[in-house]
């Protein structure tokens, strides 16, 4: 099973694992430093021997003839006081002339001879756990006289070196042992403060319950990566607030909706069963009876219509639609109903849309419906069809009395008539205008409605077809 990481050990181990790295890369350039440094101390060294040696040499050539025992003389003088060095002068031929080493210098110059092939450059020389830097330099006849050509070699034993960058080296061993603990601490305590106001985030979200929907996340003091996230928090639990407020406001507006009609049921039949009755009587109640269910089971239906729609369960059979004329059979089917109250109806425009024609058929005729029902008596209700920008646009004017903002923005809530009171001052649900913004919605359209001098306007939006921009 794979262990879920908390983000507090995540950071720290990453911390840790930073800071080894970059130590270990210091430490190991710390000791590829110093090793450079200590190789370019012996070459100079080195060389500085081998030109002391040179003008020794040449000092004491006379007449062809070299002085060897006064060259080893002046050699020991000019070599006291150094430990770990080794000077020989010799022929070609392997003929010593002096030499020279320290005391403890155990390598004699005949280890030295053969690693000894590049004149001027400095070689290291390895013999058992010893390790010396060799140079030699090669001095010709002419500048020595009548001599052979000369080999002058310079040997000095490193050993204090190594011993240094060998202490050095476990020195940062345990060092870097010792930082691995210290760097997780350090990783851990940074990481606890850094997350300090995630904590606090988490500590604040955890006290919003269902009943402190309203509260909202602190957005100050914050660091700028997190002020994003709360902002996002926020932004969310205005949404669910919202959705929580509407689910509430719909559970209750339900409530009311089915208690009517059940109550109304109920109360009929108890006053149908309180006596003795005829056919005749018996039958009105269940004629009564049979309305209220057919008010339930259109609200049902309704209902349905409404969630599936809502939530893209509703398939649309995509056809040319041409709402000429389906609005047209709209309105010659709803012109008895809008004469009954002296109103009128007419059509403008023309429009084609793309979309499933039985949807769109009903979201027109709710529109129809709530413009004759809401009209004032004798008005005249207006639809006009046109095209704008690659969209169509269908807008149905009626007079009407006046809305206040409050109750327009909330037209298209669900149970919503426009009266305080909730009365059952018409026949309808409230759930006209909550399907057909949902049909457009699901036609990549849209319904708004506009107050203007006391004539309200619904405007359904919907994209053209292609062919008609």
């Amino acid at each position: 099973m794979k262990r879920n990481w908390s983000l507090t050990s995540r950071l720290s181990i990453i911390f840790a694992g930073v800071m080894m790295s970059v130590w270990l890369l210091s430490s190991v350039l710390l000791v590829a430093a110093l090793s450079s440094y200590f190789r370019h101390q012996d070459a100079t060294l080195l060389t500085g021997k081998l030109e002391l040696a040179t003008e020794l040499l040449e000092g004491e050539v006379h007449a062809g003839k070299l002085d060897s025992a006064s060259l080893a003389r002046k050699l020991s003088d000019a070599m006291v006081g150094h430990s770990g060095l080794y000077l020989s002068v010799k022929t070609t031929d392997n003929q010593m002339l002096a030499d020279y080493s320290s005391p403890g210098f155990l390598v004699p110059y005949e280890r030295f001879s053969d690693e000894a092939t590049r004149p001027g450059i400095m070689q290291t020389v390895e013999e058992d756990s010893w390790r010396y830097n060799v140079m030699v330099r090669k001095i010709n006849a002419k500048s020595a006289g009548k001599l052979n050509d000369v080999l002058i070699t310079a040997a000095y034993d490193t050993s204090l070196h190594d011993e240094f960058i060998g202490q050095l080296k476990r020195w940062l061993v345990w060092f870097n042992v010792a930082l691995i603990f210290i760097s997780v601490f350090l990783g851990w305590l940074v990481t606890r403060m850094g997350l300090r106001p995630l904590n606090e985030i988490n500590r604040l979200a955890s006290a919003i319950t269902i009943n402190s929907l309203s509260k909202r996340l602190p957005g100050h003091n914050l660091p700028a990566e997190l002020k994003v996230t709360v902002a996002e928090i926020n932004s969310m639990l205005e949404r669910l607030e919202d959705s929580f407020c509407r689910l509430s406001e719909f559970s209750s507006d339900i409530a009311h909706e089915l208690r009517t009609p059940v109550s109304n049921l109920m109360m009929q039949t108890q006053v149908a069963l309180s006596r003795e009755r005829d056919a005749e009587s018996y039958r009105e109640v269940l004629f009564s009876n049979l309305e209220e269910l057919s008010r339930l089971a259109r609200m049902s239906s309704d209902m349905l219509f409404l969630a599936k729609s809502e939530n893209g369960l509703m398939p649309l059979e995509k056809q040319d639609v041409s709402l000429n004329a389906e609005l047209e059979e709209l309105l010659d089917f709803f012109e008895p109903l809008a004469g009954d109250s002296g109103k009128t109806l007419s059509l403008q425009g023309e429009a084609v849309v793309r979309g499933d024609r039985l949807m769109l058929r009903r979201a027109m005729s709710n529109l129809i419906t709530n413009a004759i029902k809401y009209s004032l008596p004798g008005s005249a209700i207006n639809v006009l069809a046109e095209h704008h920008a690659g969209r169509v646009f269908i807008h149905i004017s009626n007079p009407t009395e006046n809305i206040n903002r409050d109750s327009l923005n909330r037209l298209f809530d669900r149970f919503y008539r426009g009266d305080a009171s909730r009365q059952h001052n018409t026949d309808g649900a409230g759930l006209g205008l909550s399907i057909t913004r949902s049909v457009l919605l699901a036609h990549e359209g849209d319904l708004q409605v506009s107050m203007n001098d006391n004539v309200i306007t619904f405007t359904a939006m919907m994209p053209a077809p292609r062919e008609v921009f």
